[in-house]
């Protein structure tokens, strides 16, 4: 026996599922379209977090750097003001005490800087590159230092008239024996200068700094 269908019922039947889906589909779509919304502006903040962030340790990088090479600088500017202003060619009567006073006031501060600058790298610089800085400052810079500041006070005392060592005994490390002549062809002849800029130059490549502006 043949099933009788109601064409009529059949198309009530569809529309009201076309109803219930349009329906759904009007409550539904919104959700969705949120959700994408709030996803797509999670994802910007972080997006803008993460560019905040690195824009962050690119200044305190570059901040870094400059302060670094000012406190270098200005220390070798004390160092080599002590060794020049005994040389009698430019020396003049004050200026040799004048530059000792300004080492023994200057010298410490910076040095304090520089390794507190060095120990800051830790966070902002690979690590191969913090521990080459920290041999520069502690083989070079700390030797020389020591070394310069026994030369000053032999020096001194031989105002007293007794016979006093003209190189460096008590220092230990790189400049250990060295006399006046000693550290004043060291610094006349650029060799910490010349290590110093190399280090800046490892630091500025490990920082993506190193590019020179056109």
């Amino acid at each position: 026996m043949q099933q009788f269908i109601d064409p009529k019922g059949s198309f009530l039947k569809n529309l009201a599922l076309s109803v219930l889906l349009l329906g759904l589909s009007s409550f539904l779509i919104p959700i969705v379209l949120k959700q994408i919304d709030d996803r797509k502006f999670v994802d910007q903040q972080r997006f803008q977090a993460e560019l905040s962030r690195q824009g962050k340790i690119i200044d305190a990088q570059a901040a870094l750097l400059d302060t670094m090479a000012s406190d270098f600088w200005d220390y070798d500017g004390y160092a080599a003001d002590v060794l020049y202003s005994r040389d009698e060619r430019f020396g003049r009567d004050d200026w040799h005490e004048r530059a000792v006073d300004a080492y023994y006031e200057q010298s410490g501060p910076l040095l304090g800087k520089m390794r507190a600058d060095i120990s800051t790298m830790l966070r902002l610089a690979p690590r191969p590159t913090y521990e080459s800085f920290l041999r520069l400052y502690e083989e070079d810079v700390l030797a020389f230092d020591s070394c310069l500041l026994e030369l000053m006070k032999l020096e001194l005392m031989k105002t007293d008239g007794s016979p006093q060592p003209s190189r460096c005994v008590a220092s230990e490390g790189k400049f250990a024996g060295a006399s006046w002549d000693t550290l004043t062809a060291y610094v006349l002849q650029q060799d910490l200068a010349e290590k110093v800029d190399l280090e800046f130059e490892s630091l500025a490549k490990a920082f993506g700094l190193h590019d020179a502006p056109d």
